[in-house]
């Protein structure tokens, strides 16, 4: 039995620094929700320094984990987790690291390039599970996954579309008030992507004030808008997917939140903030489920998402094309499957 005679604890080492944070999120989603169904787990997190920050016991790396790799070496020996999971990326050194201290390595994988180095056999045989996560990680199993499962079958793969709270406010947290008749949500995502003239926040909280002005009840998250709109500043995730589940639109970068989104049935206009993201909008707006958005201008998205915000037909085709990809909320599943991992200390 794992961890007898010792605590039971999972690190969680996402790739992290100051631009997209989906992974970090993600991270924290799953130690919170650990925390609240299995206590007798504790968490820690590896982050970068200038990485968004987590309720949890942190090491700050001089960069994210796949650069830092010393560093991450020696905090796995000096933490000897029960369980470590790796999101976005990981160098095999830190996986033989992990296993070396008897830990059993889980693998997240949102983006396609790095499912595809997940699959490399050095990395199987240093996993116990490799997680796909995405709106387009459905049944099919391409040739990476078929060679990746021949050499090491004792690696199980889970497909999670996607992973986020049930919604409803923290509580102690409120949610915006104010939002009695129909509104549209605002939200660049966490992250701090940096565009030709401003920030993501900026250019989004500027949508947000110039769509209020208009007479949209708009409410910006992560984004700073002047009044009319509601400025709601950073929510956590439950409180974002219950704003966002009641919503008519939304405004919406390109990362794991649109997909979130998309779950909850939200008409979204979509504007990728990197190549990353511009890959995963152009998908879903290729399958009728989002609108892609034509430019960075301010004016320009205030516009499309008020067209978007008076057209019924048109988002009911949008909530009828994202419920085709049946797309499913992970969490659950991934939070047992984690809970059963630190029973299992040292085997695959």
């Amino acid at each position: 039995m794992a961890g007898k005679g010792r605590a039971r604890q999972i690190l969680f080492v996402p790739v992290s620094g100051s631009a997209g944070s989906g992974e970090v999120q993600r991270c924290s989603l799953l130690a919170d929700t650990l925390h609240a169904s299995a206590p007798g787990i504790t968490s820690h997190f590896l982050l970068a320094d200038g990485a968004p920050a987590v309720a949890w016991p942190v090491t700050t790396l001089t960069g994210s984990p796949t650069r830092a790799i010393a560093e991450v070496q020696a905090a796995i020996r000096d933490i000897r987790p029960t369980v470590v999971v790796f999101d976005g990326n990981a160098r095999v050194a830190t996986m033989k690291t992990a296993r070396a201290v008897g830990a059993r390595v889980v693998l997240v994988s949102s983006r396609p390039s790095a499912r595809r180095r997940g699959f490399r056999l050095r990395r199987m045989a240093c996993l116990c599970e490799h997680w796909l996560v995405g709106a387009d990680v459905g049944a099919a199993r391409g040739w990476r996954e078929r060679v990746g499962k021949w050499a090491q079958p004792g690696v199980a793969v889970r497909r999670f579309s996607t992973l986020f709270a049930p919604p409803g406010p923290r509580p102690g947290k409120p949610g915006p008030p104010g939002l009695a008749g129909p509104y549209v949500v605002v939200c660049p995502g966490s992250g701090q992507h940096l565009l030709a003239d401003c920030s993501s926040a900026e250019l989004f909280g500027q949508a947000a004030t110039i769509l209020a002005a208009e007479g949209v009840t708009t409410v910006a998250v992560a984004a700073p808008a002047a009044p009319p709109a509601i400025d709601a500043g950073s929510l956590d995730n439950a409180t974002l997917m219950a704003l966002l589940a009641r919503a008519d639109a939304a405004l919406l970068g390109g990362g794991s939140l649109l997909v979130q989104a998309l779950a909850l049935g939200v008409p979204v206009l979509a504007l990728p903030l990197q190549d990353e993201q511009a890959s995963r909008v152009a998908w879903l707006a290729g399958r009728d489920a989002v609108v892609q958005a034509s430019a960075a201008d301010a004016k320009a998205l205030a516009g499309e998402l008020h067209d978007l915000f008076a057209d019924a037909p048109e988002r009911g085709r949008l909530q009828r094309a994202a419920a085709a990809l049946e797309l499913r909320n992970g969490l659950d599943e991934a939070v047992a499957a984690l809970v059963a991992l630190a029973g299992t200390r040292g085997k695959r």
